[in-house]
């Protein structure tokens, strides 16, 4: 489905003239236990078939998984998630920008259930000096 799924996201953000992505990391443990990680899957066919810059500058450091909590357990624990990596790791990934933050990237994720992980990575990518953060995911749950 990877396939499928990276022609329709291609098409939203070329419309939206977004050209870097900053991939929502998984939990510690996730890929262990799942075997694989569908948004670094996702962001492979977005860099190779569709030219994309994929930027994995955030790093989750709980270990919870947010699908078992409800609305107000998410929006408690979320802001205190996601961090930007090491230092010596965001200077590796902003070599080819000059060292400086792009001035727009787009955080992907896979699903969107209250919008507190786009938030609190949009606000972390924003405090380091991200000037416009879009976001696009593959579902939304009500």
């Amino acid at each position: 489905m990877s396939d499928l799924f990276a022609g329709f996201v291609a098409e939203a953000l070329k419309i939206k003239d977004v050209k870097v992505l900053v991939p929502v990391p998984p939990r510690p443990g996730k890929i262990q236990e799942k075997g694989w990680d569908q948004i670094d899957e996702l962001c492979g066919q977005l860099k190779y078939r569709f030219g994309f810059t994929i930027l994995p500058l955030l790093v989750r450091k709980t270990t919870g998984q947010q699908k078992k909590l409800d609305r107000e357990e998410r929006l408690k624990t979320i802001g205190k998630s996601y961090f930007l990596v090491e230092k010596k790791e965001v200077e590796k990934l902003l070599k080819p920008f000059n060292g400086e933050f792009p001035e727009r990237v787009c955080i992907i994720d896979d699903v969107c259930t209250t919008g507190s992980t786009l938030e609190n990575c949009a606000q972390v990518l924003k405090e380091a000096g991200v000037q416009v953060v879009d976001a696009i995911t593959l579902f939304s749950v009500d």
